[in-house]
């Protein structure tokens, strides 16, 4: 007697995702921009776990969608100098806070020297 049985790929294996590839950059900004935003006081009633500025609310500050923010901290994505310049002015960073933003982003600051 001949007992059929279903190979043991159908049914149960899902599809893998492909793995995604993360740009150093994107990853050495997130790292930044993260702990800058977490030592900056919050503008609003929300609280952080500590003193900390919400990415909805430097997203606000710094006219940009939230969403966009999120993936920038994620590493997910990398921004244009136009949206570091804007991170900037929106956490009010220092000089040195500004030239390791942009250097993160893999871009020159420069309005450094000015």
């Amino acid at each position: 007697m001949t007992v059929y049985a279903p190979p043991p790929h159908v049914g149960w294996q899902t599809a893998t995702p492909e793995p995604v590839q993360v740009r150093s950059e994107a990853v050495a900004l997130a790292a930044v921009l993260t702990r800058i935003r977490t030592i900056r006081p919050p503008t609003s009633s929300r609280t952080c776990a500590g003193p900390c500025l919400s990415v909805p609310d430097l997203a606000a500050l710094a006219g940009i969608h939230w969403t966009a923010l999120y993936r920038l901290e994620a590493g997910e994505r990398t921004p244009k100098a136009a949206t570091v310049r804007a991170l900037c002015e929106a956490l009010g960073a220092t000089p040195e806070e500004r030239a390791q933003l942009f250097l993160a982003a893999g871009y020159v600051d420069m309005e450094a020297g000015r």
